[in-house]
Formats: structure tokens, sequence, C-alpha cells
């Protein structure tokens, strides 16, 4: 008695194939301070996308920018003084710190 016919498995390797993929995301946490009406706060991004530019200022409603950032994450982020992630950044390496303004950041 067979149990799958011959086309079974080609065809549940092109459903597998098929299924779109889960965008990857770095894991672990990235602290920023920025401020807000004159007061330092202190936000964390959890598990952040890789790829994405993200606004931290914008995100948690600050004035200006960040202004100091801990990258507790496994994966390489680089920091940036523009809204789109398109100036020179700097790399903050897993683990690194960085206590000069900026207003996004991307990892991967």
């Amino acid at each position: 008695m067979r149990l799958f016919h011959r086309g079974a498995f080609p065809l549940a390797a092109l459903l597998v194939l098929a299924v779109p993929q889960t965008a990857h995301a770095a894991h672990g946490k990235f602290t920023f301070q920025y401020d807000v009406a004159g007061h330092t706060r202190t936000a964390a991004l959890r598990d952040p996308v890789d790829g994405a530019c993200l606004d931290v200022t914008g995100s948690v409603g600050a004035s200006g920018r960040a202004a100091f950032a801990r990258n507790l994450t496994d994966r390489p982020a680089t920091l940036y003084m523009s809204i789109d992630c398109e100036d020179d950044g700097v790399a903050l390496p897993p683990g690194g710190s960085h206590d000069k303004p900026f207003k996004t950041v991307r990892f991967g």
C-alpha cells in the first residue's frame, strides 16, 4: 500500500517555498534616552525588525533627538541623524553603547 502519491513531495516542497517568510528581527532590547519638556526619559525597542528605519524620537513624542543608546540585541545597529536613515550612520555593535544624538536606527 502506497501512502503518498508520486507528486506529493514536489507539491509539498512547492507549498513550503510559496509561503511568505516572516521578517527577521534582532533578539533583545535596544534602549535609548530622550528629552520631553526638559526631562530625560528612557525607552526601549524590543526585538526590532531588521532593515527597517525606525524613528525613535517620533515613536515616543520626544522633542529633537535621542541622546544615548545601548544595543542589547544580537544584531548590529546603525544610528542616524536623518529621519530617513540616509546619512552616514554610526555603527553600534551588539552590547555597544553610544552617547551622541541620533534620530533613527536600523538593525541588521
